[in-house]
């Protein structure tokens, strides 16, 4: 159960299908206007086209999950995963890691263990494929879903900067 609501009845995770295009691409859609909002000389929302999500599908070192409810069979629920190794860097500890590369849970069922199940599911994925941590972004604004990481146990690894070159 998520800190701060219920576990929704009749949730399911499973791996996503070409067929769950229709409701993933309204998913994705929430996550770029949020992105878009928050850093617009980063982000636009633009429109997804289906050959992205087939090409998520089939890669080789990715997965995707989706979360659906009841017998309807409609995602509520998106999260995309890729596993990949730490750069050949004398500095660098060698590690192969899990990337959470998207999270989104339709605004309605937000709080109610679904992303919570999703990030379950795709840590299992990443063990699976020999991950042994797990990394992610958050942008700066982006309130809600640091809190949620924060719930989970997530911590600050590092801090991006950025400056205009004048």
């Amino acid at each position: 159960m998520s800190a701060g609501g219920s576990v929704v009845p009749g949730l399911r995770v499973r791996s996503a299908r070409r067929e769950d295009w229709p409701a993933a691409r309204d998913l994705l859609r929430q996550v770029d206007d949020l992105h878009a909002a928050l850093a617009p000389d980063y982000f636009r929302s633009a429109p997804r086209d289906e050959g992205e999500w087939v090409r998520l599908l089939h890669e080789d070192h990715g997965a995707v999950f989706v979360a659906e409810l009841g017998d309807a069979g409609r995602a509520v629920g998106v999260l995309v995963a890729r596993v990949y190794d730490t750069p050949d860097n004398p500095g660098m500890v060698p590690r192969r890691r899990l990337h959470i590369e998207t999270v989104v849970v339709c605004g309605k069922h937000r709080r109610r263990g679904i992303g919570r199940r999703l990030m379950v599911e795709g840590t299992a994925w990443g063990r699976s494929h020999g991950a042994v941590e797990v990394v992610l972004t958050t942008w700066v604004g982006n309130d809600d879903a640091e809190a949620f990481y924060e719930r989970l146990g997530y911590r600050v690894l590092s801090r991006v900067l950025c400056a205009p070159i004048t």
